[in-house]
């Protein structure tokens, strides 16, 4: 996961970058999820390994932000899947970063949200 310092992510005001973010997380799922082929019977391992590997990548940075991450895990049929969020936090601090993934028979959704701590 990138390291996020100013000139690599960043923003002025300390809040994540959601494009840096967004890379990295595509980049957890691409190596996680991109060869596999839809099995229910793993979708609860899927799950866990993503969200561990992905908060583990953010506590690694020791930045003063807490993160939850949360991640759906469906099979692609063609039925459409609609979700959504309302916050009430600093904007100029706190943010989050949607990040679909789909292969020919998955579809994945991870939100991260960042909150900073001050």
């Amino acid at each position: 996961m990138a390291d996020y310092e100013h000139d690599e992510g960043l923003e002025d005001n300390g809040a994540f970058s959601s494009e840096a973010v967004h890379e990295d997380v595509l980049g957890v799922l691409r190596s996680k999820l991109g060869a596999e082929e839809w099995n229910a019977a793993k979708v609860d391992t899927w799950v866990d390994d993503l969200i561990g590997t992905i908060l583990k990548q953010l506590a690694e940075l020791k930045k003063p932000f807490k993160y939850i991450v949360n991640c759906t895990i469906m099979q692609r049929t063609g039925a459409a899947v609609a979700t959504g969020f309302i916050s009430l936090w600093d904007n100029a601090k706190d943010g989050m970063v949607h990040v679909p993934f789909e292969t020919d028979t998955i579809h994945c959704l991870v939100t991260v949200y960042f909150l900073k701590v001050d």
